[in-house]
């Protein structure tokens, strides 16, 4: 489901790319221009999209009084990302090669796979009453870094300004903001239905966060001041986010869609 999602919202930022691009295209054919003709400069803006994260971790108990009952492994969702994305031209005249970098608040939150998560037909008893019930439990993580993103950016269209396809390779250096796990525990029995859930910090978690980002992005230039780049790509982690608290040995990678708005300056 998360990785359909994700090849929903990829669909949309190509479809984007392809409605600007033909608007881009009407807008020429009437005679206005949206090149600019000038040579130099740089572009910053803002950018934003989401992650679809992936866990790799131990297995790991979901409860501590139950170590082999009630277990999980790895994980997957959808989180956030939003920051501001700077381009600056290696060469003004051909806008081909730049040094890209961003600042970036990542969310790598995520819920938690459970291996076997929950017991049914637990016969319990108050007051006399005999009822058969039920024990589920789930575990979730808040993961977020305040990111800086250094890299290499090369357009394969020459131009005055950023256009058409391009790829990316970034070094991402995260610091850890919040890093927390919550563990949900339903239990079904004679007195009722009760609902518990405890949040707690990781154990021992790293401070920083490396990783290795490739990506693919479309230029388009949509005034003659700024430029849409919508954008995928990959976040490969170099570090885990800890090694031998519960879940141990935890990596959180992430594919990732999105849209970056610059504005070209210093002309």
């Amino acid at each position: 489901m998360k990785k359909r999602i994700l090849s929903y919202l990829t669909a949309l930022v190509l479809l984007l790319a392809a409605g600007l691009v033909h608007a881009q295209g009407e807008q020429g054919s009437g005679g206005d221009v949206l090149m600019p003709t000038e040579v130099g400069g740089w572009l910053i803006g803002p950018i934003g999209g989401v992650n679809l994260v992936t866990y790799s971790t131990d297995q790991f108990p979901l409860l501590g009084l139950e170590p082999t009952c009630f277990l999980a492994q790895n994980g997957s969702d959808i989180a956030p990302f939003v920051g501001v994305s700077a381009l600056l031209p290696l060469n003004a005249e051909t806008m081909q090669n730049f040094i890209m970098a961003e600042v970036i608040f990542d969310s790598k939150s995520s819920k938690f796979t459970a291996i076997n998560n929950g017991s049914t037909q637990v016969l319990t008893k108050y007051n006399g009453v005999t009822k058969l019930g039920y024990v589920n439990t789930s575990a979730s993580a808040n993961l977020t870094y305040m990111t800086l993103n250094l890299g290499y950016k090369y357009n394969f269209t020459p131009a005055p300004t950023p256009v058409g396809p391009s790829i990316q390779a970034v070094l991402s250096t995260g610091i850890k903001m919040t890093s927390s796990i919550t563990r949900t525990v339903e239990v079904s029995a004679a007195v009722g239905t009760s609902n518990v859930a405890s949040k707690t910090d990781v154990l021992d978690p790293s401070s920083i966060r490396l990783a290795l980002r490739a990506m693919f992005a479309y230029d388009i230039p949509i005034t003659e001041t700024w430029v849409a780049s919508p954008t995928v790509g990959y976040d490969l982690a170099l570090t885990k986010v800890n090694s031998n608290a519960i879940p141990g040995n935890w990596k959180a990678n992430s594919a990732f869609a999105g849209v970056a708005v610059r504005a070209l300056v210093g002309r």
